[in-house]
């Protein structure tokens, strides 16, 4: 999944208004710098020196909370957001940056009144269009999720990011041929999106056509060599073609760089099954199905490890799951 942040510079000329305007306007600039040169903590000393200037001193609030949501420090930036709204309500850049970190905490409703709020303001910005597809898709609420995409694509025709993402619905709906059509699409607008590729890996995966995904998903890390989830993809692909210990080093550096992405704990608790380790399978298998359990096949695999365990009740009850979302199941268990 892709995300925009819009990150608002407000340069005020600093011959403008009074001396404090033209001081805290200093720290604001000097925050934006510092924040340009990947220089958090000073980026927060000077937005923060233009607060105490003014409490309400919007720009500086909004900027901060970027910084703090850039460290995945989603509730900080929130704060900030709020902080700044309160003194604005109209602040249009402040609600869209609400809704992303609104997002990246999984309040979906709060995102969504946020970016109807913006919707009936800017009706004319694909980016807000664009964004309310990501929490639908992340609601798994697909049929709007495409709704929100074409609507995003029909102010802006050639965003390549809009069409991955769009594909990548479909990809959920298993509508293969649709998604290849979208993401090949983006492709052709801009070749070096690494995105890409790794969506069309994963069609590929569910089609367990592995030697063409495994060139993909290595053409997506060409780009992007330490993307966690292409790392990751590309260890479950390893998987699958018998390379276990090259995969587990792959899934393994996926962990560490984001310990966040239950697909991975999926892939080793794979891994674990694979190699006959089965508590260990169950436990890792388990925490995915946790920490996401909309992860594809997790139940599946949750019921093979029981299943090989000779937990036959635990095993029916996750097949269960699984042919709910029309998995595929096979087993020679009689499940009720």
């Amino acid at each position: 999944m892709l995300r925009f942040l819009y990150f608002s510079l407000f340069l005020v000329l600093i011959s403008c208004g009074t001396n404090s305007d033209t001081q805290k306007q200093r720290f604001l600039i000097k925050g934006n710098e510092a924040f340009r040169q990947q220089s958090n903590r000073d980026a927060i000393r000077y937005y923060k020196e233009a607060i105490n200037l003014d409490p309400c001193y919007t720009d500086a609030l909004n900027n901060l909370g970027i910084v703090y949501y850039e460290q995945k420090q989603y509730t900080k930036a929130l704060e900030q957001y709020n902080i700044a709204l309160s003194c604005d309500q109209q602040f249009f850049d402040a609600v869209f940056n609400r809704a992303n970190a609104f997002y990246e905490l999984n309040e979906f409703y709060s995102a969504i009144d946020d970016l109807e709020f913006l919707q009936k303001n800017i009706p004319d910005s694909a980016r807000i269009y664009f964004m309310m597809g990501l929490v639908k898709t992340k609601m798994h609420n697909y049929t709007d999720a495409i709704t929100e995409f074409d609507k995003a694509l029909s102010l802006d025709a050639n965003n390549a990011e809009t069409l991955i993402n769009l594909g990548t619905v479909k990809y959920y709906m298993k509508k293969y041929d649709a998604a290849e059509e979208d993401i090949k699409a983006a492709l052709k607008i801009n070749p070096l999106e690494a995105n890409g590729y790794n969506a069309l890996a994963l069609i590929q995966i569910d089609q367990d056509n592995f030697s063409e995904a495994i060139n993909l998903i290595n053409k997506a890390l060409d780009f992007e060599p330490e993307q966690p989830y292409f790392i990751n993809n590309r260890g479950y692909i390893k998987l699958q073609l018998g390379e276990l210990e090259a995969a587990r080093e792959d899934i393994d550096r996926s962990i560490i760089k984001d310990q966040g992405n239950a697909w991975a704990y999926r892939n080793k608790g794979w891994y674990y099954y694979k190699k006959g380790d089965l508590k260990n399978a169950i436990t890792l298998l388990e925490r995915s199905a946790k920490m996401d359990p909309f992860v594809d096949r997790v139940y599946a695999f949750l019921g093979q490890a029981y299943e090989a365990d000779n937990q036959p009740g635990k095993a029916c009850e996750n097949y269960k799951k699984a042919i709910e979302r029309k998995e595929t199941v096979s087993t020679a268990l009689e499940c009720k």
